[in-house]
């Protein structure tokens, strides 16, 4: 049985050639997994691989798209900070949902309180 570093080198050298061209969408995981092998999760894990490496986008759960990585001026140091500074105004976020959430838990005890009264 494959793992992911087989599936994603033979995904590689399909992107290199030609066969998924740049901008393509690249195939299913259940399409990949029943034409090379594995489990669903083994295939999803060389997709993640490949656009770790910049060979693909992945653009939500199912959908992977195929990117050339000579392309881009990107570097793993730029694309980990440029997910740093997404995660930093994420945290923010978080704390105003929590914010918010406290709010209505306060909100929902008084009114409850009130019942009981």
């Amino acid at each position: 049985m494959p793992g992911r570093k087989d599936i994603a080198a033979t995904l590689r050298d399909r992107i290199r050639a030609g066969e998924y061209p740049v901008g393509s969408k690249m195939p299913s995981t259940r399409e990949i997994t029943t034409e090379l092998g594995g489990s669903r999760a083994t295939t999803s894990a060389a997709l993640h691989l490949l656009a770790d490496e910049g060979f693909l986008t992945l653009k939500d759960k199912s959908t992977a798209v195929v990117r050339s990585p000579e392309a881009t001026d990107e570097t793993p140091e730029s694309r980990l900070a440029d997910v740093r500074a997404e995660l930093l105004a994420l945290r923010g976020d978080v704390a105003d949902v929590q914010q918010r959430l406290d709010d209505v838990t306060e909100r929902l005890s008084n009114a409850l309180d009130k019942l009981r009264t």
